[in-house]
């Protein structure tokens, strides 16, 4: 990709790889974009590496505008890949200092909950099957009256 220049910048049209194409368009984010055989990007739109000078500026293979003012003309910064350590603070207290039972409680997920715990569950439980069981009453009332007005509408 090859494009028209003056001492600045270059312009440089579409490129006819259909996928490197799609990104291009993604980033120039342009509500309505026509490509034509005319459109072109601005040489300031790309990364310096990848513009080749020398006669004729030229975009190496695969290059995609990046600086825009959505992006504030910049590249954002790195994040480390998951897999590169880095250093952690050192913690207070490490896990050896921490007393044995409060290491398991927090890790052992197949503990069982106290008794306790079990009998105020199976409280709330029965009060919220109680709740349901009135309000079907309640709901079983109303249809019976919305049934028993509308039958008496029928036949007044």
């Amino acid at each position: 990709m090859s494009g028209k220049f003056n001492s600045a910048v270059s312009f440089h049209h579409f490129p006819r790889d259909e996928n490197v194409k799609q990104v291009w368009i993604r980033n120039v984010r342009r509500e309505n974009l026509v490509i034509s055989r005319s459109t072109t990007v601005c040489s300031r739109h790309f990364i310096t590496s990848e513009v080749i000078q020398g006669g004729r500026r030229r975009l190496k293979e695969g290059a995609v505008p990046v600086l825009f003012a959505w992006n504030d003309y910049s590249l954002p910064v790195a994040r480390p890949s998951v897999w590169e350590r880095t250093q952690r603070p050192e913690d207070e207290q490490t896990e050896e200092e921490m007393d044995a039972t409060s290491v398991l409680r927090c890790h052992d997920y197949h503990a069982r909950p106290e008794p306790a715990a079990l009998d105020l569950a199976q409280e709330k439980i029965e009060a919220q099957q109680l709740e349901i069981e009135e309000l079907r009453k309640k709901l079983e009332e109303v249809t019976l009256q919305q049934s028993f007005a509308l039958e008496v509408f029928r036949i007044g």
